[in-house]
């Protein structure tokens, strides 16, 4: 049973509809992404799931045999900084624990724990002001999830991160899943979103364009494989249309360097060794070989002629 479910959700402002016939389903311990180029309608979806905006159509249901206590239940983890800047790390996480449901003598321990899962135990004491901006959106993340909520917003969680601290993100977050916590998170980073999301939602000019794995997506509508040849000398034409007509390969060359295109169901070993005889029985040798497999980033742009930026 999903967690949140929607059905043909639809929102206008005036005469412009900027969400249209949206559903789907968000099952618990899912980390479901939300992609979409700006305009897509993630931010107003997002707002509605939370509750900030009123939706004209459809039906929006939270369930997971729980009291539908949706304060206590949900959190958002902003893009911007909402820390007390001139705060310690200890000094907000105790304030902001003031705030939330939990009991008194829950709270210290949450904070303990956070502080130290966040690897900001070297930090406690320091004003928020003076941290890096990794640091401060580890803090985001612990005041936001302070109240320890079952489904979390995430809004670009990584943007402007440098790659260490990017992949410590990615980190905590699938240990949150593993946790059993449902995340739903808006990403313009492709690649953050094929190695988190359980499932992803594509959306563009506030139609929902398809939902499913990256894995299942990218074999549906990911395209083909380009495997790239490296030659020790520039390669003829007749050897090419050759191996084209032959193997049946789309085949695109300049100098050196051949370019192959094959179905995903073609194995790359195979393909590989069947045109290194074809060039071996021609007297040329492969200096290199390289694969390049369609990725989330494909299923955007083919499905939405758009990139994602």
């Amino acid at each position: 049973m999903p967690i949140i479910s929607l059905k043909n959700v639809s929102k206008s402002y005036g005469t412009k509809k900027v969400l249209d016939d949206i559903s789907f389903d968000i099952k618990k311990g899912d980390i479901f992404g939300l992609l979409g180029s700006n305009g897509a309608g993630k931010s107003t979806l997002t707002k509605i799931l939370l509750g900030f905006e009123d939706y004209a159509v459809g039906k929006i249901k939270y369930y997971d045999g729980k009291p539908t206590n949706l304060k206590s239940r949900i959190a958002v983890v902003p893009q911007n900084i909402a820390a007390y800047l001139d705060f310690t790390v200890q000094q907000n996480m105790n304030f902001f624990a003031s705030i939330t449901n939990l009991p008194k003598k829950e709270r210290k321990q949450r904070i303990i724990d956070l502080i130290e899962w966040l690897e900001l135990k070297n930090f406690k004491d320091v004003k928020v002001r003076h941290l890096s901006g990794g640091y401060q959106r580890l803090v985001n993340m612990a005041l936001s999830i302070i109240n320890n909520p079952d489904i979390i917003f995430l809004d670009e969680p990584t943007v402007g991160l440098d790659p260490k601290m990017r992949l410590l993100f990615w980190d905590k977050l699938k240990s949150l899943k593993q946790s059993g916590k449902t995340l739903i998170l808006t990403t313009h980073y492709m690649d953050e979103a094929e190695r988190l999301c359980t499932n992803v939602a594509l959306l563009k000019k506030g139609k929902l364009i398809t939902t499913g794995s990256a894995d299942q997506l990218i074999k549906k509508y990911g395209g083909e494989n380009v495997m790239i040849l490296e030659i020790d000398q520039d390669i003829d034409d007749k050897t090419v249309n050759l191996i084209a007509t032959t193997e049946k390969l789309r085949i695109k060359y300049t100098g050196k360097k051949l370019y192959i295109a094959f179905p995903q169901t073609h194995s790359f070993e195979k393909v590989v060794n069947t045109i290194k005889k074809h060039l071996i029985d021609k007297h040329y040798d492969i200096i290199s070989a390289n694969l390049k497999e369609p990725t989330l980033e494909d299923v955007f742009l083919n499905l939405t002629g758009e990139k994602l930026s």
